[in-house]
């Protein structure tokens, strides 16, 4: 709303008509304070006042009404082309009778009006529109000189004598100095417009540039975790290049069986159901503010605690519950899947364990991706691959994070490839069916709206 470009046509005829009237009701002001105090203002001619009054309050009478119409019309789409004639013609009608009123070599408040209106004319309306205006005040101006340089009509009637002594009929009216005077003016005119017209191009090319950048924003966020497009956008390119020594809690599933499922059904309609899943658990990813690494297939790798982070107990807990609303949300998955017909909907499997990794931007040159490496997030991985499907299970030290708030039961120790010791793992007792009406915020609800383009259906079956 700041940017008079991004204006509807009638909040500008608005904005202009409402200058208008708030100058006719100074004018009203200052005419009667000349009425009732005539010898402060000898200059001014006392019988001209009711002619200048009367004109002013029936053309700032007109504006008003102007200005009720087009803030009634403020909302309506369209061009408005008889909307804005209209307002221009008036506006110029202001202009050459103030310019009559007081002369146009008399009194410096004739060459100020021409400016300041030629300035909020091109602000608000087209060049187009203001040629309009252009040539409405320099026919009707020059007429005005031309007549009363023969005498015909009087010469700046607001004031009894001028400045400069020219009188009515002076033929001074065209001497030299005057010719100069309107030379000048001219100047600044065209001055003043390269200089609005070139703000009004900038401007524009600043909102085409903004478009696409928020277009490219949004492109870019489809293929990176959204916190880093945040950061970069904010200009913290150091912090996303360096790598850290981080605790970070760490999370990893992927679908039970999907090469067999890969192959028993076509390609397309896999690549809409594998859409589908990933754009719903994007959508829970994000709702719990976590850091999506990668998705590779079927498997998703997501963080908690770079490149933001709070505490490691928040961060465990929040890797928990989304692992739980993940679950919940994969049971109306299936059942939506079932009543389209699947035969082989999608069972998840979720691992979660909390450790020390090296976090950062890992790769070339030319490419780099920020993720986390390190003993704790292949631990994360294999946690999931020993998971049960439909099921979340944690390590002992995500465990002792989160177990004060969430239900679990030891499922023993296990060794892992790689694991020097055996790890005690739980399994999360909070997941079951859900029941829609309990859902606040139910993920299906926004399926369609969040459904990626089949331009990212890239499958990489294990």
């Amino acid at each position: 709303m700041n940017n008079p470009l991004a204006w509807t046509p009638s909040l500008r005829c608005f904005a202009a008509s409402a200058i208008n009237v708030i100058f006719a009701m100074m004018y009203l002001v200052v005419f009667a304070y000349a009425y009732w105090y005539p010898t402060a203002n000898p200059e001014i001619n006392q019988a001209f006042l009711p002619t200048a009054a009367g004109v002013v309050a029936g053309t700032g009478s007109v504006m008003a009404g102007l200005m009720l119409i087009s803030y009634w019309l403020r909302h309506k789409p369209g061009k408005m082309p008889g909307l804005i004639l209209f307002t221009i013609a008036l506006c110029t009608w202001v202009i050459v009778f103030s310019t009559y009123f007081y002369g146009m070599f008399t009194h410096l408040y004739a060459g100020v009006a021409l400016v300041a209106a030629w300035v909020v004319g091109l602000s608000l309306f087209s060049a187009r529109d203001m040629l309009l205006n252009l040539v409405l005040t320099t026919v009707c101006n020059s007429a005005c000189v031309l007549l009363a340089h023969f005498g015909w009509i009087p010469y700046a009637p607001f004031f009894n004598t001028t400045v400069s002594g020219i009188g009515q009929a002076n033929s001074g009216l065209l001497r030299p100095f005057n010719g100069i005077t309107l030379v000048l003016l001219g100047v600044v005119l065209a001055i003043v417009y390269f200089i609005v017209a070139r703000w009004k191009q900038r401007e524009q090319e600043l909102v085409t540039l903004n478009d696409s950048h928020a277009l490219a924003n949004d492109i870019i966020s489809r293929y990176v975790a959204i916190q880093l497009t945040d950061q970069v956008r904010l200009g913290n390119y150091a912090a996303l290049a360096r790598h850290e020594r981080r605790r970070l809690t760490l999370f990893f599933s992927d679908i039970k069986g999907f090469s067999d499922t890969a192959d028993a059904i076509e390609p397309e309609d896999l690549s809409l159901l594998l859409n589908e899943y990933l754009s719903e658990m994007t959508i829970i990813a994000q709702r719990f503010g976590a850091t999506i690494d990668k998705f590779v297939g079927d498997a998703i790798m997501i963080f908690f605690g770079a490149p933001h982070s709070t505490n490691d107990r928040d961060q465990a807990q929040r890797a928990v519950q989304m692992g739980i609303d993940m679950q919940k949300s994969m049971h109306l998955l299936r059942k939506k899947w079932m009543d389209a017909g699947m035969s082989h909907p999608f069972h998840i499997r979720i691992g979660i364990n909390t450790g020390q990794a090296s976090v950062g931007a890992f790769g070339s040159q030319q490419r780099l991706e920020y993720t986390a490496i390190g003993r704790q997030v292949n631990l994360a991985a294999r946690i999931q691959a020993h998971c049960t499907p439909d099921k979340v299970l944690i390590s002992q030290s995500t465990w002792a994070l989160v177990h004060d708030s969430v239900l679990c039961i030891s499922k023993g120790e296990a060794v892992f490839q790689g694991s020097r010791d055996p790890v005690h793992i739980y399994e999360v007792q909070d997941v079951g069916t859900p029941s829609v009406d309990n859902f606040v915020d139910n993920p299906l609800d926004n399926l369609s709206k969040t459904m990626p383009d089949k331009t990212c259906d890239v499958l990489m079956t294990k």
